[in-house]
């Protein structure tokens, strides 16, 4: 039976080792779940958005001031040492205040220039999947490389810019979905009292569909186990996630910086 409990991180290992067999959550054959409430503060900025299809005519900067709220983090590993696979998933909605300086004019006999209140609609999913091997692999830690693919989908990314008490608002993109491409390293270290402490560091700067992005996900973990019950794990961590990029989304010329951080506490189990 583990004795640790749970994934030490939304991930996957990967890359021949040597798989000593042990008490850890990630040795021998093991399957570990887990489910947090993750505090995910978004902000950004989109520099030179564009859209010139008529009657459209919208060109400027948009600032994205920072925002919160608390979503539901939850993932899964299964695997037999040194494989594993793993999966994470979160959604988030939020909107923030901001400015846009710049023209604004959605053909409809109203337009902006100048500076604006913006409010931004940030609505999105993000999905990861990890495949690996670990390189060391024993019953006290393990350090592994990943790859595997964060989805992310930008159900609703929108932004409404008002003057003098009229408003316009224009989708920036709309069930938008963009599958990154990941690669990373991850590393667990078990610690006595039944804690242990993991992080996993992934990204990548790809173009992808018209979009050039750099992509960075880096989620660190702490989690114990009451020495009285083996197969469930307290646990809290922190995940920062970077995407930048620039191109065509949904049709819209962008050149857009937007971060996510936050923490997050839960429990899992390992079975």
């Amino acid at each position: 039976m583990k004795k640790l409990a749970l994934l030490a991180l939304p991930a996957v290992c990967l890359i021949p080792a040597c798989a000593i067999p042990g008490d850890a959550a990630w040795s021998d054959l093991h399957a570990n779940g887990y489910g947090s409430l993750y505090n995910l503060n978004a902000s950004g900025a989109v520099n030179d958005l564009s859209v010139s299809s008529a009657p459209i005519a919208i060109s400027g900067d948009l600032s994205i001031k920072e925002n919160s709220d608390t979503n539901f983090l939850g993932g899964a590993r299964v695997g037999f040492a040194p494989m594993e696979v793993s999966m994470s998933m979160f959604n988030h909605k939020s909107i923030h205040n901001g400015a846009f300086v710049g023209n604004f004019d959605l053909g409809t006999g109203t337009s902006f220039t100048g500076t604006s209140d913006a409010d931004t609609t940030l609505d999105f999913e993000v999905t990861k999947l990890m495949l690996g091997f670990d390189m060391m692999n024993t019953g006290l830690f393990r350090i592994g490389i990943l790859f595997g693919v964060d989805m992310v989908t930008f159900n609703d990314f929108s932004v409404t810019a008002s003057q003098a008490g009229k408003s316009l608002t224009y989708a920036i993109a709309t069930d938008e979905e963009i599958p990154i491409p990941m690669v990373g390293v991850r590393g667990d270290l078990l610690l006595p009292e039944g804690f242990r402490v993991g992080a996993e560091v992934s990204g990548l700067s790809a173009d992808i569909d018209d979009i050039d992005g750099t992509f960075l996900d880096i989620d660190a973990q702490i989690g114990w186990t009451p020495m009285d019950n083996e197969w469930i794990e307290v646990l809290i961590g922190y995940r920062m996630m970077s995407f930048d990029f620039k191109g065509e989304l949904d049709g819209t010329s962008v050149d857009a910086e937007v971060d996510f951080d936050g923490f997050y506490w839960g429990v899992g189990i390992t079975f």
